[in-house]
């Protein structure tokens, strides 16, 4: 497993465009329920001293999930479409730990309130994201509007997936 910082230290170049996306502010966040069925939710991945973390309610039954198996798998949204879309998707998968440090609670609130977003609440459950591997896709196509619509420009054929892997050692 890896942290952020050491993940980009070995793929800057993906760890910026995967940066960027993930502070939309909303990604996806898969968890593992008790009986083995997966669990899909959308939230704000933070950043914090080169680490990445999720909160999540207490009231929510996914924190649950975390806490028990740690399995993740934490998927960004694309960006806006427009002329310079890429397509570039950004998943990243591994463990979560539940995080009880007042100081690391505190970092992270801190680093939250320099972004201009809430800080973590008492009631929220933090974790921090290991991470296990980096997948990365970007569909090669270029974009144009029409209409009020902004579509893929496909010249006939379907784009080809460029793909892009990166494990933790």
């Amino acid at each position: 497993m890896a942290t952020w910082a050491q993940f980009t230290a070995a793929r800057s170049d993906l760890a910026e465009r995967g940066f960027r996306h993930l502070m939309i502010p909303l990604a996806y966040l898969a968890t593992v329920r008790r009986d083995g069925t997966p669990r899909l939710h959308p939230l704000s991945p933070m950043f914090a001293d080169g680490r990445l973390f999720v909160s999540i309610m207490g009231t929510s039954p996914r924190r649950f999930d975390l806490a028990r198996d740690g399995r993740y798998s934490l998927h960004a949204l694309p960006p806006m479409l427009g002329p310079d879309y890429d397509e570039f998707e950004f998943n990243v998968t591994g463990r979560a730990k539940l995080v009880k440090d007042p100081e690391v609670r505190a970092a992270v609130s801190e680093a939250e309130r320099r972004r201009g977003r809430p800080p973590v609440e008492d009631e929220q459950w933090l974790f921090e994201l290991d991470i296990e591997m980096v997948l990365t896709t970007v569909w090669e196509h270029k974009m144009e509007k029409r209409g009020d619509q902004w579509l893929p420009v496909l010249d006939g054929e379907m784009p080809k997936p460029a793909r892009q892997v990166w494990r933790a050692t």
